[in-house]
Formats: structure tokens, sequence, C-alpha cells
């Protein structure tokens, strides 16, 4: 990913929360040829291994462990005018942030492992006092429809580029644009990420 180091972000805790609250990836890969994409959930588990599912019908529930893929996550982002900033010698451009996963897929076959990994992914949604999955073997049975996986991370990209290569006043004006634009999430993500840098 073509990361300027203006908005390269490296801070493993930053990433890692970014990861929890945008958890909705898209996983890329290439199959014979073909570049195949699939939309899914990815989370970080008790254990600190990150795990995904797929339908059992999903090309990716059957791609070749060894090669290398991709997960996209995607957060806040914005159309920038120029009448945005301070400064008068703007162009238009696009604030954005995302973290791409590089790695390979390991599957996850043991049915026990599996039904413990579908009980954690449900509480992670549905926290502790949510919906339950309910312990009967007609639910169970759904297992054999699921391919469950761990992610074997090989590298991490993030960049959240958020006009880190402004200057103070333009940042502040880009901020209160927004906020007047009724973009109230980009602007709160902007001035987090304008604030730990």
């Amino acid at each position: 990913m073509y990361t300027p180091e203006a908005f390269k972000i490296t801070d493993g805790n930053i990433i890692e929360e970014f990861i929890a609250n945008n958890p909705f990836a898209i996983l890329t890969s290439e199959n014979n040829g073909k570049i195949e994409v699939t939309h899914l959930p990815i989370n970080r588990f008790k254990d600190g291994k990150l795990y995904g599912h797929v339908s059992c019908s999903n090309i990716h529930a059957n791609i070749d462990e060894i090669k290398e893929v991709c997960f996209i996550f995607n957060g806040e982002h914005a159309y920038i005018s120029p009448t945005y900033y301070e400064t008068v010698f703007n162009v238009p451009t696009w604030n954005y942030s995302v973290v791409h996963i590089y790695g390979n897929i390991l599957y996850i076959d043991d049915k026990e492992k599996v039904w413990e990994l579908l009980n954690e992914t449900t509480e992670i949604y549905e926290g502790q006092k949510g919906w339950k999955l309910p312990q009967e073997e007609k639910f169970k049975d759904l297992t054999k429809f699921l391919r469950f996986f761990e992610i074997n991370v090989t590298n991490i990209e993030a960049q959240f580029k958020f006009n880190q290569n402004k200057t103070k006043e333009d940042t502040e004006k880009v901020i209160k644009s927004l906020k007047d634009n009724k973009q109230i999430k980009v602007a709160n993500f902007m001035e987090y990420i304008t604030n730990i840098r």
C-alpha cells in the first residue's frame, strides 16, 4: 500500500483498537489468475489470535493455506473540499483510514473448536448478557456449513490520512468544516488522530 510517511500508523495499540472498532473486513486473494473478494467480520479472540469464518460454499473456504491473502479494514472517511481549509492553495482530496493485514489462512476443522469459536464470536457482538447460542444439536449441526480460520499474520500496514501534512490552522478548519457538514464521526476521528501524533 502506498503510504506517505505523514499518514503512516505503526502503533500496535492504535491499530488493534481500529480493527476492533471496524471488524467488517474485505478478504482478497488470487486464485487461478482471478482476484477473489469476500466481506466478513474478523475479530481478535481471547487467545490473542485473529479469526474469521466463511460459508463452506465460499471460494475462501478452500484456498491454498500457503498463499498470501490480504484483509482490508476500512474506517472513517470523507471528501475534503478546498473550501474546508484556512489557506487558499488547496485541491479536493479524500481523508480516510485503513488497515491492511497480510498473511495466510490456517483452517480449523476440529468441530469442538469451531463450536467454541462460534460461541465466542456471538459473545463479541452480543456481550455477556446478550443472546447466546442454544446448546442444542440442531444448532451445533450448523457448524458443518461454516469454515473457521485463524490468520497467520505476516505484515500489517496502516494509513490514517487526515491532513497531518497541513498546518495546525488548516487541520482545525477542516475539522470544523466536517462538523458543520454533519460529518461528526469523521471530524471526531480526525481530532483523535491529530492529537496522538
